[in-house]
C-alpha cells in the first residue's frame, strides 16, 4: 500500500534510532554494573540491569523496522508490519522478568542490609547517565516527528522514565551515609515497580494490537472529520479499521450520501477521499453503503 520511498526512510530513521540507543545503553549498562559492584549499590545495579533490557530492547527496535519495511508477498498480502507489535510485546515480556529479579534482589537487601560505598567518581558518572538519557529522549523525539512511529514513542518515554530512575538511585546515594536504614535497598524496590509497571502497560498494549485492534476514538473521529468535509458525505455509519502495522491499515467505512454516488464528480471525490486517507492516515479505505439507500441508485455497492 506504501510507496517504498517513504518506507525507506521510515525504517532508516527506526534503525538509526535503535542503533543511537543500543550503543548509549550498553555503555550506561557497564558503566553501572561497575559501580555497583564497587560500590555495593543494588540501586545502581537494579537500575544497570534496566539499561540491560534497554539493549536488549534497542537491538530488537533495529530487527523490527528492517522487517516491517518488507513490501508485501503472497504469504504476507497485507506487509510486515505488525512485526512491530511482535517485537514490543518481546520487549515487555524481558522487561517483566528484570522486574520479578531486581524486585527479588531488593527485597532480600531490605531484610539484610549491607554497607554501600561510594566516592565522588560515582556521583559524577550517575550525573552523566542522566544526562545521556535526556539526550538520548531528545533525539528519538527528534527522529520520530518525521515517521509517527508508537515504538520510538513509548523508547522515548523508557528513555526519560530512566533518567528519572537514575536521579532516584542517585538520591539513595547520597543519602544512605546519613541513616543506619536502607534506603538504597527500599529505592532499588521502587525502581523494580516502576519497571513492573512499564512493563505491564507495554505488554497489555501490544497484546491488544495483536488481538486486533480496532480504531480508537481520535482515529475514528479524525476519519468521520475528513469524510465530512465534503458535501457528498451526509454521514458515517460505521467505521471498521484492521491494523496490520502502523502504516498497513484498512478500514471499511458505510456511509449515506447527499446525491448519488455515481456521476463521473461523485466519483472523482471518492476517490479523493481514499487518497485523503491513505496520504494523511495511512489507511486504505473501502467505502460502502446500503442498496436500499436511494441515493445509491441501486448501483454498484463499494468503490
Amino acid at each position: 500500500m506504501n510507496t517504498s520511498n517513504p518506507l525507506s526512510e521510515r525504517d532508516t530513521a527506526g534503525k538509526n534510532a535503535g542503533w543511537t540507543g543500543l550503543f548509549g545503553n550498553l555503555i550506561l549498562t557497564l558503566v553501572k554494573f561497575a559501580i555497583g559492584y564497587f560500590s555495593n549499590s543494588i540501586a545502581v545495579i537494579a537500575d544497570a540491569f534496566n539499561n540491560l533490557t534497554d539493549c536488549i530492547s534497542s537491538v530488537i527496535t533495529i530487527f523490527g523496522f528492517s522487517i516491517a519495511g518488507r513490501k508485501e508477498d503472497r504469504v504476507h498480502p497485507y506487509g510486515h508490519g505488525r512485526i512491530e507489535y511482535i517485537c514490543g510485546f518481546t520487549i515487555s515480556i524481558f522487561i517483566l522478568i528484570t522486574a520479578v529479579s531486581v524486585g527479588k534482589d531488593s527485597i532480600k537487601r531490605l531484610i539484610h542490609p549491607e554497607t554501600i560505598h561510594f566516592s565522588t567518581a560515582i556521583i559524577l558518572i550517575l550525573l552523566m547517565s542522566v544526562l545521556i538519557k535526556l539526550i538520548m529522549a531528545w533525539l528519538v523525539n527528534r527522529t520520530n516527528k518525521t515517521i509517527s512511529s508508537p515504538a520510538l514513542k513509548a523508547v522515548r518515554n523508557d528513555n526519560l522514565s530512566d533518567a528519572l530512575v537514575t536521579a532516584v538511585t542517585l538520591s539513595g546515594i547520597l543519602i544512605a551515609p546519613f541513616t543506619s536504614f536502607p534506603v538504597d535497598a527500599l529505592l532499588g524496590l521502587l525502581v523494580s515497580l516502576s519497571v513492573l509497571w512499564s512493563g505491564l502497560t507495554s505488554f497489555a498494549e501490544n497484546f491488544a494490537l495483536l488481538l486486533g485492534k480496532g480504531a480508537d476514538s481520535e482515529t475514528e473521529q479524525k476519519v468521520r472529520q475528513m469524510l465530512l468535509d465534503y458535501p457528498l458525505i451526509r454521514s458515517v455509519e460505521t467505521i471498521a479499521l484492521h491494523d496490520y502495522g502502523p502504516e498497513e491499515k484498512f478500514a471499511f467505512i458505510k456511509v449515506t450520501f447527499q446525491s448519488s454516488p455515481h456521476t463521473p464528480e461523485a466519483s472523482g471525490t471518492l476517490d479523493q477521499i481514499k487518497l485523503r486517507l491513505r496520504s494523511e492516515l495511512h489507511i486504505e479505505a473501502t467505502l460502502y453503503w446500503d442498496l436500499a439507500d436511494k441515493k445509491a441508485l441501486r448501483k454498484e455497492p463499494a468503490i
